[in-house]
C-alpha cells in the first residue's frame, strides 16, 4: 500500500519527482530570463537572470552585459537541458535528483557540444543535483561545475512574487533540505532514508574521509558509510557503518586464505579492544566467507544520544574516532 504524501498544501513537485519533471522546470525557469518576459513578472525575470549569472560565475566568467537571445532545448542528443546565450555561450545542464551520472554520459554530452560551432572556452557545463551525493570527483574531472540544492534555494529565494510554480519548486527543495537535516532533531528510532543521508554527509565533512552509498543485499540492503582504510594488496581493513551498526571489515585479495585472515583480524581487534572502554567489540552474528567480510562489530548502537534519544553528534564522532584508533593500533601487531 502506498502512503499518501502529507503536506500543508498540494505541491505538484511532491508528485512530479522525476528528472524529466525537473528538466521541465529548469527550461521554464530559464525562459523567464528572456527580455520579453521582464514586463510580465520582473522579479521572476531577475531571478532567472541571477541563475544564469551564477552559472557564468561557476566557470569564472562574467555574464554578458546584454542578453539578446536565449535558446532552450530539452533532450538535445540526450542532454537534459541546453541553453544557448547570445548564440555564443552554450550552457549544458545535466540534471540529477536521486541518481548519479553513468556510462560516460558527462563526457559524451560535452564532446557533442564541443563538436558544434562554439568556442571551447565558452561552453559552460553544469551538474545540477537536488539530492545528496557522496562524491563528485568524477563530475569535476569531466569539467562540470556543481550547482547544488542549497544554491538553487538561494537563487529562488530572491523571488518575491506570487508565481505558484516557482514557489512550489522552492518549497519542494526546502522540504528535501528539512528531511536531510532531520537527523538533528528526530529521535534516532525515527530516522528514515534522508536522515541517514544527512548524518553520513555531515560525518564525511567532520572526519574528512569516507564515502557512502546504498548497498544491496538479500536482506533488503542498507545505506552504508565506509572509511579509514589500512592494509595492502593481500588484505585491507576498514570501518563501515551499516546504518545503526558499526562494523570492522576486511577485504581479501584473490588467492589469499580468507579463513585465516578473517580469524587473524578478528582476534587482533577483539584482544586489543579492552583499551577502548567506549567500544564493546564482539564477533558478528555470523562470519562471512566472501571477498568483503565483517570480522568484528560493536555490540551497541554507536550513536550516542541525549535524554530525548536524539543524537549527540560530537560524542558519536568521538566514539567513531576511538574505532579508528583501535583499527590503527593493531596494524603493527603480529
Amino acid at each position: 500500500m502506498q502512503l499518501e504524501v502529507i503536506m500543508s498544501t498540494p505541491n505538484i513537485f511532491s508528485f512530479a519527482t522525476s528528472e524529466l519533471s525537473q528538466d521541465a522546470f529548469i527550461c521554464w525557469f530559464l525562459s523567464w530570463a528572456k527580455c520579453e518576459y521582464s514586463t510580465e513578472d520582473l522579479s521572476l525575470h531577475n531571478c532567472a537572470r541571477e541563475f544564469i549569472s551564477k552559472i557564468f560565475e561557476k566557470h569564472s566568467k562574467v555574464i554578458p552585459s546584454e542578453i539578446t537571445d536565449i535558446k532552450i532545448t530539452k533532450q538535445d542528443k540526450h542532454i537534459d537541458v541546453l541553453c544557448v546565450i547570445n548564440n555564443e555561450y552554450p550552457i549544458i545542464i545535466e540534471d540529477k535528483t536521486g541518481t548519479k551520472h553513468h556510462s560516460g554520459q558527462l563526457k559524451r554530452y560535452l564532446n557533442e557540444i564541443e563538436n558544434r560551432d562554439y568556442e571551447i572556452n565558452n561552453i559552460l557545463p553544469i551538474y545540477y543535483k537536488t539530492e545528496e551525493q557522496s562524491c563528485y570527483s568524477k563530475v569535476l574531472k569531466n569539467g562540470y561545475a556543481l550547482f547544488l540544492r542549497n544554491e538553487m534555494i538561494s537563487v529562488l529565494s530572491m523571488y518575491d512574487g506570487e508565481n505558484q510554480i516557482l514557489i512550489d519548486y522552492r518549497n519542494h527543495l526546502s522540504q528535501i533540505s528539512s528531511k536531510v537535516d532531520s537527523y538533528i532533531h528526530l529521535p534516532i528510532s525515527d530516522w528514515g532514508w534522508h536522515s541517514w543521508v544527512g548524518f553520513y554527509s555531515r560525518l564525511k565533512d567532520e572526519l574528512k574521509a569516507g564515502d557512502w552509498d546504498y548497498v544491496a543485499n538479500p536482506s533488503g540492503g542498507f545505506l552504508g558509510f565506509w572509511w579509514h582504510w589500512h592494509g595492502d594488496s593481500k588484505c585491507e581493513q576498514y570501518l563501515q557503518l551499516e546504518e545503526d551498526k558499526l562494523c570492522f571489515k576486511i577485504w581479501v585479495g584473490e588467492g589469499e586464505d580468507k579463513r585465516e585472515l578473517r580469524s587473524r583480524w578478528h582476534s587482533l581487534l577483539k584482544n586489543n579492544s579492552t583499551s577502548f572502554s567506549e567500544l564493546t567489540i564482539k564477533k558478528p552474528a555470523r562470519f562471512g566467507s566472501g571477498t568483503y567480510m565483517t570480522v568484528c562489530v560493536n555490540s551497541d548502537d554507536y550513536r550516542i544520544t541525549d535524554a530525548d534519544n536524539k543524537i549527540d553528534f560530537q560524542k558519536t564522532v568521538n566514539l567513531l574516532k576511538s574505532a579508528e584508533s583501535l583499527l590503527s593500533s593493531v596494524q603493527s601487531v603480529d
